[in-house]
């Protein structure tokens, strides 16, 4: 089983930059993929959105990349093709108009555009660097949805054992209850028609058609089956949906018992089931 919840993150230094990647999901009905990205990686997006829909079938994955400086002093360096278009214009200045001086190296940086920082991404290997940084992050995020995933499995193992391990004396004892009903039922409507002729075929089978209105055996035999159900999806990677369906439906058969049952112990059983039940319904919404 995996969470649709996690954190991941990576660092790696490139030349005189430091990429950090940080990464981090939450439950979501499909694949959301959210990139914050620096304008020197905004080419790389659609290689990075690959990247996660590969790894990931559910949840929103939010992404945030930032590039920064790595040392502390500026990084400002010349331009030199706008070095190169200067000292051409001042050359055809020259000779044009017959001019002496041209500008010399500490006048030539105060000019516009001169000295700036360069982009990372001009330096060899940034591209592969920042990519392998997103993809460590999201291997990191992937290990924590895991991690978290196998502590939903553990908490819904438990939670469905005892919802299983509740109903069957619920079952039992109600099923008693239906029977002694039935008897008493029968003697009842016997003593109600004393000298009177009675189908005595005809009383059984509308007694037993009474009696199967408000037995809850078949209600219980399908939530086992749901619970076993539920138990052997819990290992498969993306059964959020799947298990969300059998929570629905094992929902369906504990009101059905709930409006069936007239013991107060039986009713306080099912009232700890839909208990226990409410609380995986929530969960389950954490599940990929």
């Amino acid at each position: 089983m995996e969470s649709m919840t996690g954190f991941g993150n990576s660092s790696q230094t490139v030349g005189v930059y430091r990429i950090t990647v940080l990464a981090k999901s939450v439950n979501n009905k499909g694949l959301s993929l959210h990139f914050r990205l620096p304008r020197e990686a905004a080419h790389l997006e659609e290689v990075l959105y690959r990247q996660g829909k590969e790894l990931f079938s559910r949840g929103r994955v939010d992404i945030t990349v930032t590039v920064e400086s790595d040392a502390g002093v500026s990084l400002q360096e010349p331009d030199l093709t706008l070095a190169r278009a200067y000292l051409d214009g001042a050359d055809k200045l020259v000779k044009e108009f017959f001019l002496t001086s041209s500008p010399d190296a500490f006048r030539l940086v105060t000019l516009p555009g001169m000295m700036r920082v360069p982009d990372p991404s001009d330096g060899e290997g940034f591209d592969q660097s920042l990519i392998s940084s997103v993809e460590e992050a999201f291997q990191q995020l992937l290990v924590s949805r895991r991690s978290e995933g196998d502590g939903l499995a553990a908490m819904f193992r438990e939670s469905l054992n005892r919802i299983d391990y509740l109903s069957g004396p619920v079952a039992e004892a109600h099923s008693e209850r239906v029977e002694h009903l039935f008897s008493e039922r029968k003697r009842r409507i016997t003593e109600l028609m004393d000298g009177v002729s009675v189908d005595e075929g005809r009383l059984v089978q509308e007694l037993a058609l009474l009696s199967d209105r408000i037995d809850i055996a078949e209600e219980n035999q399908r939530l086992s089956a749901h619970i076993q159900s539920g138990l052997s999806v819990l290992a498969d990677n993306g059964c959020g949906r799947k298990l969300g369906f059998i929570l629905q439906e094992m929902h369906r058969e504990l009101n059905t018992m709930g409006s069936k049952v007239d013991s107060v112990e039986a009713a306080h059983s099912v009232i700890e089931m839909k208990d226990i039940l409410g609380g995986l319904r929530e969960q389950v919404a954490n599940v990929q």
